[in-house]
């Protein structure tokens, strides 16, 4: 369990969002973070996930404070898929997965077979065998994102913490991709937190909601979420109507 005290999120002296209390992220749970641009989210979840920009408060994962985590645990525990691509555009698709084996290996950093059935198993998972051997650079941007979405998957950690997982996809890819990451959450006991503006798809299939408005975290169940009409409140619009988790447009 991710666990989350009395926390204060920004830039130095600089709060951009705070909670006065208690936030537990339960495993099997895909939860979604809400809130408009420049609200803080990539900010919180870089708190979360590495304790960057934690101005005050605590994160504790299982049990234990960030701190007292080393770097080799701490990638066993939590992966990440943030809107920066750092890495060699060189490197075959099938490479770039199999350095998320890294903090499983040996001090040669021999994969075993287990870390070839995995990385083979979510290849197929994210219909990306047919693009295994092509270079990072020459893939499309939708087909590079699901590829560090499959990354951070075949890494085997507890938690998965996204930025905007859905951006560069289709429609099409963006339904399919949240239901398949709420299965895997679902079946795998994994937690998966994900910014997002894929308002009506988020929270058709997330468990949870946390919203940060106007400098304020709230951590809900969707259906508290539905009940506290917070998306009228985040998003006021003549242009928008929010209907039982429904947004339909009024023009």
């Amino acid at each position: 369990m991710i666990h989350i005290e009395n926390i204060q999120v920004g830039y130095g002296h600089c709060v951009v969002a705070e909670f006065a209390g208690d936030i537990a992220f339960a495993k099997a749970r895909l939860i979604a973070l809400i809130g408009t641009n420049g609200s803080g989210k990539s900010t919180f979840l870089r708190a979360v996930a590495s304790g960057e920009h934690l101005i005050n408060g605590t994160i504790k994962i299982d049990d234990k404070n960030w701190q007292e985590i080393t770097p080799r645990d701490r990638s066993k525990l939590i992966s990440i898929v943030l809107t920066e691509r750092s890495f060699s555009y060189f490197l075959t698709v099938r490479e770039l997965l199999e350095l998320s084996r890294a903090p499983y290996t040996n001090y040669m950093g021999k994969l075993a077979a287990k870390d070839h059935e995995i990385i083979n198993e979510v290849l197929e998972k994210f219909d990306l065998l047919s693009l295994h051997n092509r270079k990072a650079g020459t893939l499309s941007d939708g087909q590079l994102q699901r590829v560090l979405i499959a990354r951070a998957i075949v890494q085997d950690t507890d938690y998965i913490i996204m930025d905007e997982p859905t951006s560069h996809l289709d429609i099409n890819h963006k339904a399919d991709l949240l239901l398949q990451l709420k299965e895997y959450c679902h079946e795998n006991n994994k937690t998966i937190l994900f910014a997002t503006h894929e308002l009506q798809l988020a929270l058709s299939l997330c468990d949870e909601v946390v919203s940060i408005d106007k400098g304020s975290i709230v951590h809900q169940s969707i259906a508290q979420f539905h009940d506290s009409k917070l998306l009228q409140k985040m998003f006021p619009s003549k242009n928008l109507i929010f209907k039982n988790g429904t947004i339909y447009f009024n023009f």
